[in-house]
């Protein structure tokens, strides 16, 4: 008679999918999340992240300080390149950061949007600037009574959540001024079949999340995720490789 061969043990199959999954992760190119910018020289660059070498707060600090500085092409020579030399994508580690951030041209079709969000970043920085009661006054009037309701500090909520929307959702707003400017003050609870968000870098998240709205897999809102669900478009918040609709 011929010998059974024995199953492999449950666990082991698990383990052996997990580090298969891992090996796979590590063998794709990172996807890069960019945002164009228009800086103090009047070039707009392309910055970027990548979820394997930064994480979001790391790149708004960055991208925020970049606002009143010339672009790398234009800077002081570094470490005896002077700009002309530099190639036209880098890669950048701010100083004393363990992150790596990207830089590139931005091609003239994204020229537009670049000095629209440093208008918008010039606004906010400047209101921010002025303290919280100006922020809160900046605050759209039914959003305001909600961050006020909802969250220990409202004027810091304001702010993240300008930043987030200017820089990582590069000027996308999930929900218009408008209809935030008239959000009712009573909202429906979060309703416990619907995942909440488990980083709190956008607020829109959690509103989303609480009126039912278009919510990833992840828990994060539809606007944290560039393209349409299904394209393997990197969440601005977290890990998620790609928008799965619920």
């Amino acid at each position: 008679m011929g010998r059974t061969k024995k199953n492999k043990p449950r666990h082991r199959l698990s383990a052996l999918h997990n580090l298969s999954q891992r090996q796979t992760a590590k063998a794709r190119p990172a996807q890069i999340a960019w945002t164009p910018l228009k800086q103090a020289c009047g070039c707009v660059v392309d910055w970027g992240w990548s979820s394997q070498t930064a994480d979001p707060y790391a790149f708004k600090v960055w991208y925020s300080s970049r606002l009143t500085v010339p672009c790398p092409w234009h800077s002081e020579p570094v470490a005896g390149a002077s700009g002309g030399d530099l190639p036209d994508e880098l890669v950048v580690q701010p100083r004393g950061a363990s992150v790596l951030l990207h830089a590139r041209k931005a091609p003239a079709g994204r020229h537009e949007l670049g000095a629209d969000l440093a208008a918008r970043l010039a606004h906010i920085l400047e209101v921010a600037a002025r303290g919280d009661e100006a922020l809160l006054e900046d605050a759209p009037t039914g959003f305001r009574s909600w961050l006020i309701a909802n969250t220990h500090n409202p004027a810091q909520a304001w702010f993240d959540h300008e930043l987030t929307e200017i820089i990582l959702n590069q000027g996308r707003s999930a929900l218009s001024r408008e209809f935030l400017e008239h959000l009712p003050e009573q909202l429906l609870p979060a309703s416990p079949s619907r995942p909440q968000p488990q980083n709190p870098a956008c607020n829109i998240c959690s509103f989303s999340a609480a009126t039912g709205g278009i919510l990833c897999a992840c828990g994060h809102d539809w606007s944290c995720h560039p393209g349409k669900a299904g394209e393997s478009e990197p969440c601005s918040h977290c890990a998620c490789a790609g928008m799965q609709h619920l």
